[in-house]
Formats: structure tokens, sequence, C-alpha cells
């Protein structure tokens, strides 16, 4: 294959050249708050009626989004395979909310199967397989639906859209179509960005929760990654890594602490969108390369109950 963050510039190109002239300005933090504020369906009907929108929206996602790697989604996955190896994906993966397939091509999987909300970012995804040769399928869905998949997938990887369930019912939905899909000691892994996660209790709650749906934690490769090849700059995420244990759905109510409903706020369409516009807008200076493993026994021990925010984390990463 050849390298897909040339590849990934090389698609940009391509789709810009299509891009109406009117959508040229719009920038990647302003489409990212627009679709933020808005419900799943609410805003696919954005994108839908305003042709054009998503064409932009996805070369700014080759571009912005993914920077050489210095994006936070391209970030993500590169912590990731830097901490846990390129065998925590095994089999058939399953990846929802893959947007222009970063998780395989960062982990440079040849075959995969990918679901996003937005169509022109999988048709960016068909493009940068065009390029280097990787033969993936894509499907446009809703992670908060039923998924449209009858067959079993051994891998079923939630790259930085888990903190999108905001309620009880998305939060049903997405983990047991997890486990529905999924065969039987397969594994489920999940990535969060740096505020998802409040405090260590609440990221052991929702960790423990996944029994309800009939997975079982890691406890070693469960906890946190951090950058540490920048003493001015620092990364971090949660990760989650669990097993299906057995075919157990969660039909009840789940309890309050499962979830994030601690991060609703801010509340209205507006708010919603000013904080992803400011969030996105932080631009990284330099391409981390070397992370580190915090597990979740370790964060408990040196993080406490403090507010896991940048303080905290540089001090615990100082500390281990």
């Amino acid at each position: 294959m050849n390298d897909w963050y040339s590849a990934c510039a090389e698609a940009a190109q391509q789709i810009r050249d299509s891009i109406p002239d009117y959508y040229r300005s719009r920038s990647f933090p302003g489409i990212l708050g627009d679709i933020k504020a808005l419900p799943p369906k609410k805003a696919l009907s954005l994108f839908t009626r305003k042709k054009g929108l998503g064409k932009q929206y996805a070369y700014l996602y080759l571009t912005s989004g993914i920077d050489n790697g210095m994006g936070y989604q391209a970030c993500a996955a590169e912590a990731l395979k830097y901490t846990h190896g390129t065998g925590i994906i095994h089999g058939n993966l399953l990846d929802v909310g893959c947007a222009v397939g970063v998780t395989a091509g960062v982990f440079g999987i040849e075959k995969a199967t990918g679901f996003d909300l937005f169509p022109d970012l999988l048709k960016a995804a068909k493009l940068t397989d065009a390029i280097t040769g990787a033969h993936h399928h894509y499907t446009v869905a809703d992670m908060t639906q039923p998924w449209p998949f009858q067959c079993r997938f051994d891998t079923v990887f939630c790259g930085l859209v888990c903190h999108h369930l905001k309620n009880q019912s998305d939060i049903r939905t997405f983990f047991n179509n997890a486990n529905r899909v999924m065969d039987s000691g397969g594994t489920l892994v999940i990535t969060l960005p740096s505020g998802a996660i409040a405090t260590v209790s609440q990221l052991t709650q929702l960790s423990d929760a996944l029994e309800c749906f009939g997975f079982r934690i890691e406890s070693r490769l469960t906890g946190m990654v951090v950058s540490t090849d920048s003493p001015v700059s620092l990364f971090w995420m949660f990760v989650i890594i669990a097993r299906k244990i057995s075919d157990k759905t969660g039909y009840d109510f789940v309890h309050p602490g499962f979830g994030f409903q601690d991060f609703r706020t801010p509340v209205t369409r507006e708010e919603k969108g000013a904080k992803a516009r400011v969030t996105a807008t932080k631009k990284r200076q330099v391409k981390h390369a070397q992370f580190s493993m915090i597990t979740i026994q370790d964060m408990k021990e040196k993080c406490s109950e403090a507010p896991l925010v940048y303080d905290t984390i540089h001090r615990c990463f100082q500390q281990h």
C-alpha cells in the first residue's frame, strides 16, 4: 500500500476541484460546530440540503482533520497503535464512525468494513482506497439506530465516537448493536477524547457497566494514553478494551454513571457549536510520535478523584 497520508492529500485535491465556490470559505471548525450542535438526523439533513457542503467537509477532514498525523483523529489512532500494537485489531474489523477511513489507514489494514453518517466522508475514503489499493467496504448508517450488518466481526472499533452518546436509549442501542454483530470472544475497542471523562470513577463506572451488555474489560489495556515526546505539549485520550463474554443485552435502564451525561452542557445548539469551534481551532504544532499507557489501576492510584484536566494529567504522567 502507498503512504496513507499522501493518499489523503491526493484525494483532497481531487475533491477540492469539485467544491462549489460558495462553500470553499467554510472552515473545519465552523462545519464541525454545525454538526455537533445538531442531532444526527438534522445534521445529515443539513448536508443533504446544502449541496457541496459535504464535499468541503470531506476536503477539510482529509487536510485539517488528519493534518499528516497532527490532527486529533489521526493522532489518536497512532497513539493506540503505538501503545497496544497492531494486534489489538484482529480478524474481521467493523469501524464505527469510520469517517475517511482513519483507523484502517493508520493501522495499515487492507480490508475492513466501516460506516459513517456522512456520505461525502465515505466517498473521500473510497478515493484514498483507490490510491492505496485497499479494499474496504463502506456503508452510510447512524450509530444510534440498528446497524445494517448480519455478519459477525472479530473486532468492533469505536474511535472517538462513543462520547456523542448523550441519552440512555442511544447508549443501549449502541452497545447492544456492538454485541449483536460481534463474534464470541471478539474485541471491543473504544477511544475517547480528552474531556470526555471527568474523573477516574466515571471511567470505572463506564467500564464496569459494559458487563450489562455482555462485555468484560481488559484492565491492563484500559486506561489512558499520553504523549511522551514534548515537554510543552501533551496529548491524551482514554482507552477501553473489552472482550465479548456473552450474548447478554442491556434492555433495562442503565445506571446514570454509565455514559457522558456530565458532558451534555453546553445545552443550547448555539453553545454546543461555539464549544466545538473553539476545540477544533486548537491546532497541534508538532506531531506526537511517542506515547505511554497508564492503566486504569494506575489512574486510581495516581490521579485519585482529581478532575481529569491538563494539570492533573501532566502531574500523573510525570509521576508515572
